[in-house]
């Protein structure tokens, strides 16, 4: 082997344990972090509270702020189909690398545009 070469192989060694070294030390405080650190347990209070069955489904009156809600929620839907479509209709998405690739091939010459 040249000698360059031997010298780079062997920084590559030893950036590589270096490397596992590190990785083992993080491993190592993520378990001592993680052994020593524990949440604390809450206790649950069990309380039974006893409320009569209902013998039908009571409906809430519908807010006004309840109905603005479901008005705004029905529009957004329905701008979202709307682009949904749109954006299915056209040939792709228009950004500046499609825009680059278009134009780097139009700016060869016709023979290699042929081969594609």
């Amino acid at each position: 082997m040249e000698p360059s070469l031997g010298l780079a192989i062997k920084v590559a060694v030893v950036g590589l344990v270096v490397l596992l070294v590190v990785l083992a030390a993080l491993a190592g405080i993520v378990y001592l972090l993680t052994r020593f650190v524990v949440d604390k347990k809450e206790e649950e209070k069990t309380v039974v509270v006893e409320t009569p069955a209902p013998t039908a489904a009571v409906e809430e009156p519908k807010t006004d702020l309840s109905l603005a809600a479901v008005v705004a929620v029905a529009i957004a839907r329905a701008q979202a189909e709307i682009q949904n479509v749109t954006s299915d209709i056209s040939a792709g998405e228009v950004n500046a690398w499609r825009q680059f690739g278009l134009q780097r091939r139009l700016n060869q010459t016709s023979t290699i545009r042929r081969t594609r």
